[in-house]
């Protein structure tokens, strides 16, 4: 996701993957079959979205999106900067923020651990900082940082559920897991390399990662998994129990009411996905090629562009 250190990660996902995955995992079980369920009665379509495209590949490479659940500001971090968009503003803000020692900007992966409780990874701009932040937080929304004790770690992935912090370092293709705030992890090992990880908001201990092998469910936050779903490199995001979003690199969004056993197919998000998040009252955001970040308010039939990044 970022520019240079998840090129980094994806060569290594890719010598993962050619070498069957690196440490290998116990194979597993046959993925549990049932009907399709009905698709659920979705509210009016806001606006149409434009056919998919590969967007400007000139605006900026966005690796995160994140959303406040008290105030609705959204963050997005890009390899060039970190972006703020106020609520009800059109265009966002590019941010440097301070951290002691030096300041950080763009290379960051940032996430909302609650109201105004802003949580990301990455690497410093400027000053005496470490190459690999581990965990830094704000609750100014990125004007300042703090350093939160844990290892100088790069997470390319970041969750929060409940008390847990979910990271995926970009040196190695387990799930590593902190209950403690950040200052110690432990590990999961997922299938193959993951590329998102999502956490029911019902049961904190039933997970869904995506891969380059398809998309796999976990019942025992991450100690077993079953595969779900075929499709390769897929986002996904979690927004309510009965709602898990998966969308192909195509765009084409589908959603599942039971966990991944079965997939009812909605709209297209309007371009090629780099990152999806959880919006407020269940709106759920995708940033696409081109610097845009769009919206769905009717379960993903229709996508409108919130901003576009510059």
């Amino acid at each position: 996701m970022r520019l240079e250190p998840l090129a980094r990660a994806c060569v290594i996902a890719a010598l993962a993957f050619s070498a069957c995955g690196g440490e290998e995992a116990e194979p597993a079980a046959p993925a549990e079959t049932s009907a399709p369920a009905e698709t659920a009665t979705e509210a009016p379509p806001a606006e149409t979205a434009p056919a998919a495209s590969g967007g400007d590949t000139a605006s900026p490479a966005i690796n995160s999106v994140t959303v406040d659940p008290g105030d609705g500001t959204i963050m997005v971090g890009s390899g060039p900067a970190l972006y703020r968009l106020k609520p009800g503003a059109k265009e966002a803000e590019k941010l440097t923020g301070q951290l002691e020692g030096g300041t950080v900007s763009g290379n960051l992966v940032v996430r909302f651990a609650g109201p105004g409780d802003l949580l990301a990874s990455g690497h410093p701009q400027e000053g005496a900082l470490p190459e690999n932040l581990g965990l830094i937080r704000s609750s100014d929304h990125g004007d300042t940082w703090q350093k939160v004790q844990g290892p100088e770690a790069d997470y390319h992935e970041l969750e929060v559920a409940g008390k847990r912090i979910i990271g995926v370092n970009a040196e190695s293709p387990d799930i590593q897991v902190s209950s403690d705030g950040g200052a110690s992890f432990e590990t999961r090992t997922p299938p193959a390399a993951p590329i998102d990880v999502v956490v029911n908001p019902a049961d904190a201990d039933q997970w869904a990662v995506s891969t380059e092998q398809g998309t796999f469910v976990s019942s025992n936050a991450g100690q077993s998994w079953r595969p779900r779903d075929t499709t390769f490199g897929a986002r996904l995001v979690w927004p309510s129990k009965d709602a898990l979003y998966s969308i192909d690199r195509n765009g084409q969004v589908r959603v599942s009411p039971d966990g991944g056993r079965s997939w009812d197919d909605r709209g297209e998000v309007g371009g090629l996905p780099s990152e999806v998040a959880v919006g407020r009252q269940n709106e759920v955001l995708a940033a696409v090629v081109g610097g845009k970040i769009r919206r769905t308010r009717d379960g993903g039939k229709t996508w409108s562009t919130v901003t576009t990044l510059h």
